[in-house]
């Protein structure tokens, strides 16, 4: 996604001013969600006046969008390969899957953040990002639907690996969306990055549990007349 500029500053009081609109826009957006940030929080959160947000971002979309897509910090792609990972060992293609999902929770704000931002997209979408950000997410689901497809040895997907494959999603991401709950109320579960690996394990051997047994409930269903 490329977000929407009006204007990209060169003097370095322009770089530093428009860096701090998108700064002080995260953890707003992120905690929020884009309906309920108003251009003036922003706008007193960066010690700026609501003229820069228009000069820099053109408006409160273009600013969304600039913090959505313009990465605040290095890395916050968590998709792996699922589809290239169809000959692999289904467990350890769980536990790659679960370790690169979380790996952003290792790194704090502001990946955090960003992070907790695109969670809130999913959860609640803005409406401001058009079709892009459901294409990524959509793609993830695909790989996952496939995987499981091949794995329990069935000629096309059904209801059942609809279900399954949102469900092992969905063990991930309370870790960032409830990330305040957990951290208030089971703080060494994210503590340090041996605990965000040791956790990611645990949710391998989750889901590979629940494809288990979604493999064996085919079986009893085939065997019963």
């Amino acid at each position: 996604m490329t977000a929407t500029s009006v204007h990209q500053p060169t003097r370095a009081d322009g770089i530093l001013a428009r860096r701090r609109l998108l700064e002080a826009a995260l953890p707003l957006f992120a905690a929020k969600g884009y309906q309920q940030t108003s251009t003036r929080e922003i706008a007193d959160a960066a010690d700026a006046n609501l003229a820069a947000i228009n000069y820099y971002f053109g408006d409160k979309a273009g600013l969304y969008r600039a913090v959505f897509s313009e990465s605040l910090c290095a890395d916050t792609k968590s998709t792996p390969p699922l589809g290239d990972a169809v000959d692999q060992p289904l467990a350890l293609v769980l536990a790659a899957f679960f370790h690169d999902f979380l790996a952003p929770l290792k790194n704090g704000a502001p990946v955090d953040l960003v992070m907790r931002l695109h969670f809130r997209e999913l959860l609640d979408p803005s409406g401001v990002l058009g079709h892009d950000y459901d294409a990524e997410l959509a793609a993830l689901y695909t790989g996952l639907t496939g995987l499981l497809t091949q794995h329990l040895g069935l000629a096309g997907m059904d209801t059942d690996i609809q279900r399954l494959a949102h469900s092992i999603i969905g063990l991930a991401l309370p870790y960032y969306v409830a990330r305040d709950l957990i951290d208030r109320v089971s703080p060494a579960l994210l503590a340090d990055a041996a605990a965000v690996d040791t956790l990611a394990d645990r949710l391998a051997g989750c889901a590979l549990a629940m494809i288990t047994n979604e493999q064996q409930r085919r079986r009893q269903a085939g065997s019963n007349p």
